[in-house]
């Protein structure tokens, strides 16, 4: 009685901590409610110096904004989305505002570079003045050493320099404006290692061109006054192939004990279905007036007529083993008793062990122990059948659960997004 209250005890703190937790949540809840519920209502439609309501607009270069706002007319209230169009220059700003973009170009292009009177790095030939809402589209007057993108082409630049000039056409709305800049490209800064391998690089290409005609290309064979040996680089398809080899074996074994699992599983659950009819059946048997040997064979060779029908059945097919032992001359109780040690199932053992006691000491009271053990049977039959139907019910829920995560999330996340603070 003791235990009984304990347990209740742990049950109902276990209840009182789950409430207490859901209660703590709700309220959580109710206070962020309250919090963006405010702070959606509390604000109001700003007012200048003249007591009118004004929508500021957002900087140049910020983009248009949109506001809901709700329009009272007499008795009626309207709602109105209402745009508000970015802030413009005037006439006389943009000129200057120009002029501070093209000074600003000079640093923002640059890219690695330190300045243009050196350039050694792509350029990073911007299409918007950040921050300010000005356009830029460029012209080159020579697209040989350099392209729209500002990357250089090393193939076309000298070692004393290219002068190249950078047009930079800048539009605000319909004002426009042009810009020019005068660069200096240079080949990049490489070390000995980089000058030797663009050398040799060079020197190929001209032996392939120099080679189109001919079956096969000459590769060099120095390059700087130094030697070169040629060969094949370590080729990695075989690690590629063992790796490859290594995971699948790994798989597999996986895969065996995984699926062994799921067999062992399967076995003990169709034998713990098939338990209750061989006991009934057994038990009839030897009500009907059998020993216990003719009631196995009577049962096996049952079986065995209809396994075509009925497929292959775990315990059904011990039983014929241990037939064909004790047509063998085994001993009839240790064979029985092999029989629930082969099952691995302890009702099985039971069983075994009952067939083989009775053996020894004689049948009587044997049909009331076979029947008792019948109902227990059946009853342990029932509640796997309910386990199984429970397992199945969990299985469905998974994917509903997964469902409503999709569903809460597609909800959620837009109310978010629209929430302003």
């Amino acid at each position: 009685m003791k235990a009984i209250y304990m347990n209740r005890l742990r049950d109902i703190i276990k209840k009182r901590r789950v409430y207490k937790k859901a209660g703590i949540l709700l309220l959580l809840t109710i206070v962020c409610f309250i919090c963006v519920f405010i702070s959606d209502n509390s604000i109001k439609v700003e007012k200048d110096e003249e007591g009118r309501s004004i929508l500021k607009r957002n900087r140049q270069g910020e983009g248009k904004s949109t506001e809901e706002l709700e329009a009272k007319i007499g008795d009626r209230t309207e709602n109105f989305e209402i745009t508000v169009s970015e802030k413009t220059y005037s006439g006389e700003e943009i000129d200057q505002v120009f002029q501070i973009a093209a000074e600003d170009l000079e640093r923002l292009i640059l890219g690695e570079n330190d300045s243009l009177e050196s350039v050694r790095h792509k350029l990073d030939l911007i299409t918007e003045i950040p921050g300010k809402g000005i356009s830029v589209s460029w012209e080159l007057d020579n697209y040989d050493v350099m392209d729209i993108q500002g990357k250089i082409k090393e193939e076309k630049v000298t070692e004393e320099g290219t002068e190249l000039k950078l047009t930079a056409n800048l539009s605000y709305e319909e004002e426009r404006a042009a810009y020019e800049f005068y660069v200096k490209i240079y080949p990049p800064e490489m070390d000995s290692r980089e000058r030797l391998l663009k050398n040799l690089n060079l020197e190929i290409e001209q032996y392939d061109e120099e080679t189109r005609t001919e079956d096969y290309l000459i590769l060099p064979d120095e390059i700087d006054g130094r030697e070169i040996e040629w060969r094949y680089g370590p080729r990695t398809r075989a690690f590629g192939i063992l790796l490859l080899g290594i995971g699948a074996s790994v798989m597999m074994i996986y895969s065996g004990k995984r699926e062994g699992k799921e067999r062992k599983k399967q076995r003990e659950r169709q034998m713990s279905i098939d338990y209750p009819q061989i006991i009934n059946k057994f038990n009839m048997y030897i009500s009907s007036g059998m020993t216990i040997r003719k009631a196995w064979f009577c049962i096996a060779q049952d079986y065995e007529k209809d396994r075509e029908r009925t497929g292959k059945r775990y315990a059904y097919e011990e039983m014929m083993y241990t037939v064909h032992q004790i047509q063998g001359g085994g001993a009839e109780g240790e064979c029985y008793e092999e029989y629930g040690i082969r099952c691995r199932l302890s009702p099985y053992k039971k069983f075994g062990t009952l067939l083989s006691q009775n053996l020894r000491k004689g049948s009587r009271g044997l049909t009331e122990l076979l029947r008792r053990e019948a109902e227990e049977a059946f009853e342990e039959r029932k509640n796997l059948a309910k386990k199984l139907g429970e397992e199945a019910g969990t299985k469905m829920m998974i994917p509903m659960f997964m469902m409503l995560a999709i569903v809460f999330i597609i909800v959620t996340v837009p109310a978010f997004f629209t929430i302003q603070i």
